[in-house]
Formats: structure tokens, C-alpha cells, sequence
């Protein structure tokens, strides 16, 4: 199954001999990382690095975010926040941050646009070292996910809330959406389902949502619909190949 991991690629064992140069190393890095990035099966293009400077490593991120989505800066965000302890378990990285090498790290979205960035170098990482929110197993989609109900909840104009995104299996998410007194009785009927099935299968925003989800290895997704005490209305999944 195909599997979006953007910090997954930092793992990767290079070659050290104390006799190499600062841009000996440098160099050795950037073309590790980029041949563990060429082997990725995440679906997701644009990690890359290079070197971009005498002691400047500049890091190409890919997510599986869209910077149109309003919670996309507060995801990336938290991934940059990730990156302290995620350096610090890397030996490599960090025998060239001791060396006063400095890596500018770009978080990118699907389309290669740069949705925030960071330079992580030694007095960045002594500050941050202690106060970093993330677990350090944590995986990037765990990541993202986190960031995504950090922003919750998300009223939208139907006066629906969006509650809770969770992954709930290896392949599938699902949210949990808040429907006010109005639609309630509407969705109890049995002819509800199918109907509002289309609407959001119509939606453009879903559509796009569904989409990147299958980058990061995603192929259901259940809406959960509630009352704003929450109890159960009904549930819907849908299947990757529905779109």
C-alpha cells in the first residue's frame, strides 16, 4: 500500500569519514536523501534537496496538504514543530548541524507551493530542544491530523460543525460532523442518505480532500453525523474508487 511518510526519507544511514570536508558531506547528504526520496511510493512529488550555500542544505518537504485549505498553514506549522526532535534522533543531520551547517526546511503542497518554511541550525534546535509538543514516534500523518483538529471546531454555512478527524484504521479516517436541529429529521429518513451522499460527492472541497487522502495512504472515509449533544444520526463511508 502506498504510504505518504514525509519524515520517513530522514532515516536513512549515511557514509561518514572524518576526513571529508564540510562539502564533502554536504554533498553526500543531499544525494542520499534524494535518492531515498526518488524511491518513495507516497504518490507525492516535490522532496527534494540541494545544496544552497557554503553551509546552507535547503529541504523540499512534500505534504499532502493544498494551501487553498484554511488549515493548511496551522498543519505545516505543526510539521515544522516536528522537525526538532525528528533532527536531533538523526546522527548524520546531526554531525552536520555541529559542523555549522544550517538546513532550510520547506514545507510544499500538492502543487509545489511553499505553504511555510524554517531554518533549523544549532541555536534553533538548543532552543527548542525542550519544548517541542510533538511525540517523537509520531508519524507525518499523525501530524497533519493533529494540526487539522487543532483548528476545530469548523462551522460551515449549512450550520454543520465539523468535530473531530480521526484515523480509525491503517486506510481510513473518519469525521465527525455536528448537524443542527433543522437537518436532523431530514437525515433520519431513509432516502436521506443517497442524497446527501451526492451532495458531498458533488462538493468540490470533498472532492479534493478525498483526493489527497489517498496520497498519505487513505482509501475510506466515514462522516459521523451527530447532534450537537452527541448522539448518533447515521454514517456514511466512502471508498477511494468512488471518486
Amino acid at each position: 500500500m502506498r504510504k505518504f511518510a514525509l519524515f520517513a526519507i530522514l532515516s536513512i544511514a549515511f557514509l561518514t569519514v572524518s576526513c571529508k570536508s564540510r562539502t564533502q558531506k554536504m554533498h553526500e547528504f543531499v544525494n542520499g536523501f534524494n535518492q531515498t526520496a526518488a524511491m518513495s511510493y507516497s504518490g507525492l512529488s516535490g522532496t527534494q534537496a540541494k545544496v544552497g550555500g557554503l553551509d546552507v542544505i535547503e529541504l523540499n518537504l512534500a505534504s499532502p496538504l493544498d494551501i487553498n485549505d484554511p488549515t493548511a498553514s496551522q498543519a505545516a506549522q505543526l510539521m515544522i514543530s516536528a522537525l526538532p526532535a525528528m533532527f536531533q534522533r538523526e546522527e548524520s543531520m546531526m554531525k552536520l548541524i555541529n559542523e555549522g551547517v544550517k538546513f532550510k526546511v520547506r514545507i510544499i503542497d500538492t502543487n509545489g507551493r511553499i505553504i511555510t518554511d524554517a531554518l533549523v541550525d544549532k541555536p534553533y534546535l538548543d532552543k527548542t530542544q525542550q519544548s517541542s509538543p510533538i511525540n517523537d514516534g509520531q508519524s507525518a500523518e499523525e501530524t497533519a491530523i493533529n494540526a487539522l483538529n487543532a483548528s476545530l471546531p469548523m462551522k460551515y454555512e449549512d450550520g454543520s460543525r465539523l468535530m473531530k478527524i480521526e484515523r480509525t484504521s491503517r486506510n481510513e479516517l473518519t469525521y465527525t460532523l455536528e448537524m443542527p436541529a433543522d437537518m436532523q429529521e431530514i437525515l433520519k429518513s431513509p432516502n436521506a442518505e443517497p442524497l446527501l451522499k451526492e451532495v458531498l460527492k458533488s462538493d468540490p472541497s470533498t472532492q479534493n480532500t478525498l483526493r489527497r487522502m489517498r496520497g498519505i495512504g487513505i482509501t475510506k472515509v466515514t462522516y459521523k453525523l451527530i447532534t450537537p449533544e452527541s448522539k448518533a444520526i447515521q454514517s456514511m463511508t466512502f471508498n477511494a474508487s468512488e471518486f
